[in-house]
């Protein structure tokens, strides 16, 4: 038995549900030697079979998964013993292939085994109807979030520190008393050790990154917002407008309110 729903709301063209359905399959059902345009994952609820692409056999049983790379000539056929019952969903967009980066799936590495965690969402996607495109995408997302294997980093411990200190920097910014101190607190390592990561990886001390966000962030407001320079200086964390003015001479070259007039 066969249950096929289209889905008629594609409105992501990041992440494009086509259509979605359940199959409890015959002994000996096939489908295949024939290329896709679009991905397909299946999800084996129960029973077994084998997925081929190319030259490799998978033999496959029940909570392991398969994926359809489009392109790719492919077949698939249930056990003549024990016929597998599946869901399954195609799907395309423009940013398919970076979520999926973040899965065990790859061309090389087709199949996931033993994920019993996908089998809620996939068979909730399976069951539904496409009356929200919201409900129904964010299933397809939770059911790759099972699939979501840590990877090997290739950025050393170094670049995580200034990585993680930049991130606190343009968030914390506006904030009067924002300082090294703080960031190297928040980062876990000495403020030495940081102002050392940040000579070698910026070319600036950290203090002086603070201060160069800050006045770089003044001068988009200035150019795109109508606040005055007082309202400017504040939101970057400077309660001295005369300060916050003088800093944004030195750095620019003049001041404020001559910026904003030729900005």
């Amino acid at each position: 038995m066969r249950r096929t729903v289209i889905n008629r709301f594609r409105e992501f063209a990041d992440f494009n549900i086509i259509q979605y359905g359940h199959e409890n399959c015959v002994p000996g059902y096939s489908i295949g030697n024939f290329v896709r345009s679009n991905f397909l994952i299946h999800y084996i609820h129960k029973g077994s079979g084998t997925y081929s692409v190319g030259d490799q056999v998978y033999n496959l049983k029940a909570h392991d998964a398969f994926i359809i790379y489009p392109d790719e000539i492919t077949y698939y056929v249930a056990s003549e013993d024990d016929p597998w019952e599946y869901s399954w969903v195609e799907f395309n967009g423009t940013a398919v292939t970076k979520y999926l980066s973040a899965t065990s799936l790859s061309p090389e590495t087709p199949v996931v085994y033993s994920t019993p965690r996908s089998e809620d969402p996939i068979t909730r996607l399976a069951q539904s109807e496409p009356v929200n495109p919201y409900e129904i995408t964010g299933l397809l997302y939770e059911f790759l979030g099972t699939l979501v294997v840590d990877k090997p980093k290739s950025v050393s411990m170094a670049d995580e520190y200034v990585k993680a200190a930049i991130s606190y920097v343009h968030t914390f910014y506006y904030d009067v008393s924002i300082n090294v101190d703080q960031i190297s607190n928040y980062v876990g390592i000495d403020r030495s050790y940081l102002y050392r990561l940040f000579k070698e990886k910026l070319g600036v001390s950290p203090k002086k990154y603070i201060m160069e966000y800050k006045l770089k962030t003044a001068a988009k407001l200035l150019r795109e917002t109508s606040l005055s320079i007082g309202q400017v200086a504040l939101s970057v964390g400077f309660d001295d407008q005369l300060y916050f003015s003088t800093a944004f001479r030195s750095f620019f070259g003049k001041s404020p309110s001559t910026y904003r007039k030729e900005a």
